[in-house]
């Protein structure tokens, strides 16, 4: 048994991968993963500023959207005012018709 042991460790080849070793020429597989990296990290850095741009857009448009809804409130208080102003008025004119 120890020969077939000596002969199964004498066919076993060890393989370790070469750490920080590049060919000159690089491997065109890790050319190409590292080229989809560098883009889909550009299109993440895109991404990540579009939605912060988006996000600064919607805080304006909200403060807009809030001003105008006070202003309509103020508009409406108004149109409130001058409406009862004119129905005071129509009526004093009737009544100064009717005295007649």
């Amino acid at each position: 048994m120890s020969n077939r042991n000596a002969a199964v460790a004498d066919a076993v080849v060890p393989f370790a991968p070469t750490l920080n070793r590049r060919s000159e020429t690089g491997d065109p597989l890790d050319r190409a993963g590292q080229a989809i990296l560098g883009l889909l990290n550009r299109a993440a850095s895109a991404a990540e500023a579009n939605c912060q741009q988006a996000v600064e857009m919607a805080n304006k448009l909200s403060g807009q959207v809030r001003a105008a809804e006070g202003r309509i409130r103020e508009l409406e208080a108004q149109v409130r005012h001058h409406q009862d102003r004119a129905d005071r008025g129509r009526e004093v004119a009737v009544s100064n018709l009717g005295g007649d």
